[in-house]
Order: structure tokens, then C-alpha cells, then sequence
């Protein structure tokens, strides 16, 4: 008996559960290469992003401008683009721009990932109901008259297949499920390390800078004005002497 012949006994002994658990295991893998394809190509590493903001002059137009494009193609090229059109606001408004560029980012993360929760919770399920149906045709044989032992054995034997085919599915989607909801925090943690970057080095740093550049100019200023009241008074003093003499 060739494989097809077995699959076809299985699928008819168990109501035709195997053949939706063999779906839902092909959906679950072909999730799971979308997925991987999608991360390896749309979503760069985390190191790779925090150097590029390390490095970057947020003040610099021409130079943010080109990290935006350089990642157009990723899930961060519309973080990056709020950015560069937030750039004249003020930080809480810059913030809520660029919060909205990371909502509309989400359902690209976790895109036909619900269809792996949906294969874990019904790969097993579905799996026992084989199984119950199986063996309730084994006691079918069973009660009737001059059955085998083989036939009531085989039967059985079969009906576990289905519960056997229903936790792969599960143990598949879970692994999957697991590797992807990691990434998928990752990619947010880049989002939000994008954000926080932005707003601070644009705005909040350059203002610190403003202030401490203001606080020397008036130290210096303060200086030349002593200097020269100091100048002033030499001079007062030494005319007094003079014309006293």
C-alpha cells in the first residue's frame, strides 16, 4: 500500500480529519516561511538601527533625510519619514506624530499571525475528535459479530494518528508563534527607541546646548563688563592723583 492509499484509509477512517489537520499544517508552515522572509528582509536588526541613530545629526536635514530613505523599504521607513516631516514641531507634538506613524506600522508586525493561534488551539482539538471518531468505529467492529483482534487494534492504532497529527500542528505553531511574537517585540522596542531618539536629540539636546552656549556668553559678557569698570576706575583714580599734584 503506497502512501496515498494510506492517507486516503486514514482520511476515511477518521471523517476526513486528517486531511483538515494536513491544511492547517501547511497553513502553519506557510505562515511561518512568510514570516521569516518578511522579518529578514523588512526588519534589520536592532543593533544595525541603534548605530544609525548613534551616528546620526538629527539637526542635519540632508542627513536624516538619507537614513529615511537608506530604510524606506523596512518597517521603520515610516517611523523614519515622521521624522523628517515633524522635525519644525514641537517635542509633545513631534511625539503624537511619530506615535502615529508606529500605530500604522503594527499590522504589517503581526500580519496571518493570528492564524497560528488558530492552528495551536485547533490542531489538538481537531486531533481528538479524530480519534474519538476512530475508536468509536473500532467498537463498531467490535460489536459485530466475529470481529479480529487486528481489525479492532488497527482501528485504534489509526484513531491515535489523528491526536499524533494534532499536536505536531500545535508544537509547529507554538515554536512559530514564540519566535515571531519576539521579533515582532523588537521591532516595536526600534520603533520606540526611534521616537524617544528623535524628539530628544532634535529638540531637548539642542536646547540644552542653547543654554549652556547662553549661560558662558553672559559669563564672558559679565567679565568684559568688570574688566572695563575695572579699566575705569584705574583711570579715575589715576587722573585724581594727577591733578592733585
Amino acid at each position: 500500500m503506497n502512501i496515498l492509499q494510506q492517507f486516503l484509509s486514514l482520511s476515511t477512517q477518521s471523517a476526513g480529519i486528517i486531511p483538515i489537520l494536513a491544511l492547517l499544517f501547511i497553513v502553519v508552515l506557510a505562515v511561518a516561511i512568510e514570516r521569516v522572509a518578511f522579518f529578514a528582509k523588512a526588519a534589520p536588526s536592532g543593533a544595525e538601527i541603534d548605530h544609525r541613530l548613534n551616528s546620526l545629526d538629527f539637526h542635519d536635514e540632508r542627513s536624516v533625510n538619507e537614513v529615511a530613505t537608506r530604510y524606506r523599504s523596512t518597517v521603520y521607513g515610516a517611523t523614519l519619514q515622521a521624522v523628517v516631516e515633524a522635525r519644525s514641531l514641537n517635542p509633545d507634538e513631534m511625539d503624537r506624530y511619530i506615535d502615529e506613524a508606529i500605530v500604522r506600522t503594527l499590522p504589517q508586525l503581526d500580519r496571518h499571525l493570528w492564524m497560528l493561534d488558530t492552528a495551536v488551539t485547533l490542531g489538538p482539538l481537531i486531533g481528538l475528535l479524530g480519534t474519538i471518531i476512530g475508536i468509536t468505529e473500532s467498537f463498531n467492529v467490535l460489536g459485530a459479530a466475529g470481529p479480529s483482534a487486528g481489525a479492532v487494534t488497527g482501528g485504534i492504532s489509526h484513531a491515535l494518528i489523528a491526536t499524533g497529527c494534532g499536536l505536531l500542528v500545535a508544537i509547529v505553531g507554538v515554536a512559530a508563534n514564540g519566535y515571531f511574537a519576539k521579533r515582532v517585540r523588537l521591532a516595536m522596542l526600534c520603533l520606540d527607541l526611534i521616537k524617544l531618539a528623535s524628539v530628544k536629540r532634535t529638540h531637548l539636546v539642542g536646547r540644552s546646548t542653547a543654554g549652556t552656549a547662553g549661560i558662558a556668553g553672559a559669563a564672558d559678557t559679565r567679565e568684559r563688563q568688570e574688566h572695563v569698570a575695572s579699566v575705569r576706575a584705574m583711570s579715575r583714580t589715576m587722573a585724581s592723583d594727577a591733578s592733585g599734584a
